[in-house]
């Protein structure tokens, strides 16, 4: 028969290394479940603000085709405010780089300057066709971008969130085989000394 102190101390650091493998494991796990939460809510809110910024474009268009209205303009003033909601609530969770931010902050400020220009013609009724071909394509290349960059955001969201769960799976099959190898150690040591 062995040395039963040789048993108890394998035991003790057996355990005592399941013991740290399960808190290095539970710390990492809250720390990768903290990121893919951010990633999905950042993932939602992009695709909110997506959807505000398309409805926002439908909001020009309608008042390109059918001009001038309170209705209109309100509802357009609507969109507008939505779409900035959006973009604050991604700012907040910094989920843009300070690049993104300034490129978006400058399509706003373009945008305002033809939307005040646009709001003159469209009240006095001095808008010929040719005009509001000219801001309908003003309109569209500001929302390209917006678009563009808003579909950048969201494909490097969705990368980084298919990042953290490979990850999460590495680290669920890691633990499983240290656990498995640290338990089958344990058991043989058990059985050889009895």
């Amino acid at each position: 028969m062995s040395n039963p102190n040789i048993l108890k101390k394998k035991i003790t650091i057996t355990f005592i290394v399941v013991i740290l493998l399960i808190l290095f494991s539970g710390v990492l796990g809250w720390k990768l479940t903290q990121q893919i939460e951010r990633s999905d809510k950042i993932i939602a809110t992009v695709h909110t603000l997506k959807e505000a910024e398309l409805q926002l474009r439908r909001e020009e268009k309608n008042l390109l085709i059918r001009g001038y209205s309170q209705q209109r303009y309100l509802r357009w003033q609507n969109a507008k405010e939505n779409f900035h909601q959006r973009f604050g609530k991604l700012i907040g969770m910094e989920a843009l780089s300070e690049n993104e931010i300034n490129a978006i902050k400058a399509d706003y400020s373009e945008m305002s300057s033809t939307y005040t220009n646009f709001f003159h013609e469209i009240k006095t009724g001095s808008l010929s066709q040719d005009k509001i071909i000219s801001y309908d394509e003003q309109f569209k290349k500001v929302g390209r971008k917006t678009i563009d960059m808003i579909n950048n955001i969201l494909n490097r969201e969705q990368e980084l969130s298919n990042k953290t769960d490979w990850q999460a799976n590495i680290l669920i099959v890691i633990f499983i085989i240290i656990f498995v190898a640290t338990t089958s150690f344990l058991i043989v040591n058990v059985i050889k000394h009895l």
